[in-house]
């Protein structure tokens, strides 16, 4: 927001707070709608709906309504963690212990992440970093659309 927009430092300090606030309503709303809906569904939704929010994060040049975007990632990334490793314990509950260790390992790896999109904001600016973002989210894309999960017995 100080590069896009040339906002003071006080103000930047407003844009990641909207995105935990609707990152801790995204996971809390989440816990209830998934009660009543299919995991798989949320799934989908929540991921072209993020999709979505970072391509006019991308394309429009206007601060309101990049910090809306930006608090609509943060809600609609909320319950991605928990849908995926419910779903994996769900297809192989025997290797609880294993899918446990491998999904915080994919969150730690998912901390390379980071400096890859501190690179793309230096050489390319703040687009590159959205897009950096995008690229992973295009990949839960996949994972949402693209993998067949058995079904129930």
């Amino acid at each position: 927001m100080s590069i896009r927009f040339g906002w003071a430092d006080e103000q930047v300090k407003f844009a990641p707070q909207v995105y935990f606030l609707s990152r801790t309503v995204g996971a809390l709303l989440g816990a209830f709608l998934l009660a009543h809906i299919a995991e798989m569904k949320y799934f989908r939704v929540n991921i072209v709906a993020c999709i979505v929010s970072l391509l006019i994060l991308m394309g429009v040049d206007n601060d309101v309504v990049n910090l809306i975007c930006i608090g609509a990632v943060g809600f609609f990334a909320s319950s991605v963690f928990a849908i995926i490793y419910s779903m994996a314990l769900q297809v192989r509950p025997e290797k609880a212990n294993q899918i446990s260790g491998l999904m915080i390992t994919a969150v730690a790896g998912g901390g390379v992440v980071t400096p890859v999109i501190g690179f793309a904001i230096g050489t390319v600016g703040i687009i590159g970093g959205v897009t950096v973002t995008l690229v992973c989210v295009l990949y839960l894309t996949y994972c949402a659309f693209g993998i067949k999960i058995p079904a129930k017995v």
